[in-house]
């Protein structure tokens, strides 16, 4: 018997609220992602996902996990202050030398606020600028744009964003569990709010007790979005 998840077809699918809604209840350096549907959808517009998705209208759209990790990736330099013109000169650049379609889930993403930059060949580069050799001195302003796992092919495997919080599209379709395990984190909040002690729910599973209250937090945090 095949495992689902690990058929192609069940690699992580996200409708656009639903992976707006992850996006916007990230945490990154303490700071909250600001990014709506619509905010989303505009990006997707302008190529900056599959370009196959960019004609699709937004009832119909769904994101593979790659998609979804672009994204995170373009709010998360957003929230740092990073021009649009600047990621999209970044991501076009990057697609151009990569040869992916997905850039922004491939590489390990460094910003200071104004250009976004990637390490190629141990130099650091800077992406938004048509690939302009960086200065050694900037490294020390970089903040990083990570969160992500990487697989043997250099796509990004996993993504945590919140502690003890993973989605990996090859667990439970890409649905977000608790870290090391395949237990979801909306199983847990449904058990803890149906009146079920956090302390039971944590001996059911086999699992810490703070393991299920960063799931009870992270899916009190979706619903509020």
């Amino acid at each position: 018997m095949v495992d689902p998840d690990c058929s192609p077809l069940f690699r992580g699918l996200y409708e656009p609220t639903e992976a707006s809604r992850f996006i916007a209840n990230t945490l990154s350096s303490g700071t909250p992602l600001r990014v709506t549907s619509s905010k989303l959808i505009y990006w997707i517009r302008r190529g900056l996902a599959d370009r196959e998705l960019a004609g699709i209208s937004g009832r119909e759209l769904i994101l593979s996990f790659e998609d979804l990790i672009s994204m995170r990736v373009i709010a998360a330099l957003r929230a740092a202050g990073v021009k649009f013109s600047r990621i999209y000169e970044a991501e076009q650049w990057l697609r151009r030398v990569t040869g992916h379609r997905s850039p922004f889930a491939t590489e390990m993403l460094w910003t200071e606020r104004a250009d976004v930059f990637v390490e190629m060949k141990s130099r650091l580069i800077a992406a938004s600028r048509s690939g302009q050799y960086a200065f050694a001195i900037i490294e020390q302003y970089l903040i990083p744009v990570h969160g992500l796992t990487f697989d043997i092919h250099h796509v990004a495997r996993t993504w945590e964003p919140r502690q003890n919080i993973v989605l990996d599209p090859l667990v439970q379709f890409g649905s977000p569990c608790i870290k090391g395990t395949r237990i979801p984190s909306r199983t847990l909040w449904g058990m803890v709010t149906g009146g079920d002690q956090v302390e039971y729910v944590a001996r059911s599973f086999g699992i810490a007790t703070e393991h299920v209250q960063d799931a009870v937090e992270w899916e009190e945090s979706l619903t509020k979005s």
